[in-house]
């Protein structure tokens, strides 16, 4: 376990996948796993996402639940953690609403992205673009910075690059996976975990830690062996 505990929040369904072949394609709400994103996303201090989850979701989830707040509040925390988008190549379009939404923004990216795109100057204005790494994020520098700033709890919600890029960094220190009752298939649907993959001598290794069932939806709650 790190100093500041960094915790993978995603959902699935029963074969594996976070979204559809169609990322954009709507999908029915479901209100016992939001509850649980909710209570989730309200302990922490910054909320990773990565720029694709951005781009397709348009906006950041945040925290309704009174109750929550009330708790950030008592914990000294902000009404909203702060939200992280990780983007290699700085593609985010500057009219995305995530950058209207009440949050303080964080975009951690590389300096070749921001001498290379033209939008790097609007996005400083609309969120902390910093640069970590020359062509590829350094995440032991993401991490040396997020501890300066007196951050603690990271929750990362995915997608699949972004949570592969943190297991290589070997940043993940427990899991909250939701298996939906759908079947999504398709071989091109994303996964939790994207990248090149691993070996089996060398893939992460969990322990199951705790379970919750909620109708026939699915909590599964691991911890990472380090």
């Amino acid at each position: 376990m790190t100093a500041i505990q960094t915790t993978v929040v995603l959902a699935m369904t029963a074969d594996g996948k976070i979204s559809a072949v169609d990322p954009r394609a709507p999908r029915d709400p479901d209100p016992v796993d939001r509850a649980h994103l909710e209570y989730q996303v309200s302990l922490a201090d910054l909320v990773l996402v990565g720029a694709g989850t951005i781009r397709s979701e348009g906006t950041t989830f945040t925290i309704s639940n009174p109750e929550l707040l009330a708790a950030r509040n008592v914990r000294g925390q902000s009404p909203q953690p702060i939200t992280c988008v990780v983007s290699g190549s700085l593609d985010l379009p500057p009219d995305l609403p995530f950058f209207n939404q009440d949050v303080e923004r964080w975009i951690f990216t590389t300096r070749a992205a921001m001498d290379r795109k033209t939008e790097a100057t609007i996005l400083h204005k609309l969120a902390d673009v910093i640069a970590l790494g020359d062509t590829d994020l350094d995440w032991d520098r993401a991490y040396a910075l997020i501890t300066e700033r007196g951050i603690r709890k990271v929750v990362a919600l995915g997608g699949g690059s972004l949570t592969a890029a943190l297991i290589q960094a070997g940043r993940i220190d427990d899991w909250w996976l939701t298996i939906w009752p759908i079947i999504y298939g398709g071989k091109n649907a994303p996964s939790p975990v994207e990248g090149e993959g691993f070996v089996p001598d060398a893939a992460p290794h969990l322990e199951l830690v705790e379970t919750r069932q909620v109708g026939s939806d699915l909590f599964l709650h691991y911890r990472t062996l380090k």
